[in-house]
């Protein structure tokens, strides 16, 4: 029962990073480049609102389950006992970068979530030119996107 518990957690874990950064992906590449040649801002702004809400979703239920998979994984290297081995110290070191990778990966998405609302808030509605976004937005994207993968890195390395 336990075992079965573990994996229903970490599957959850998995799901909502996996809908979490390749949806900043697929929306960064793909669905926003598109729209923006073809549809008004008011539009645009509406399906950045909607998909920050599942965003802000995703970033709670990664911080709840991570942090019970790092608990499960404490009690189960007997940590809480004294019981554990030496290998507990690196896993926690390894945790807490990328926890701390996360953090600024959820900063970065953040700042670049707002600048970007704000542009499209600054387009006039009847406005049907595309307006390149300006290079900060730029900027924290891409920081975004280095940020995943170092994330993504060291996730592997758990």
């Amino acid at each position: 029962m336990r075992e079965s518990v573990e994996l229903i957690i970490r599957g959850v874990h998995l799901l909502a990073a996996v809908v979490w950064f390749g949806g900043i992906l697929f929306s960064t590449f793909v669905a926003m480049p598109i729209l923006q040649r073809n549809l008004p801002p008011q539009n645009l702004l509406a399906i950045h609102n909607r998909f920050r809400v599942l965003i802000r979703l995703m970033i709670h239920v990664l911080l709840t389950t991570g942090a019970m998979v790092f608990f499960i994984v404490a009690w189960n290297n007997g940590f809480f006992t004294g019981s554990g081995d030496g290998n507990f110290g690196t896993y926690m070191l390894t945790f807490v970068a990328k926890l701390a990778a996360f953090g600024g990966m959820a900063l970065c998405w953040g700042l670049y979530s707002s600048l970007y609302r704000r542009h499209l808030e600054a387009t006039p509605p009847d406005d049907k030119t595309y307006h390149d976004p300006s290079p900060y937005i730029k900027v924290w994207r891409g920081l975004l996107l280095i940020s995943g993968l170092i994330v993504f890195a060291l996730a592997l390395l758990l």
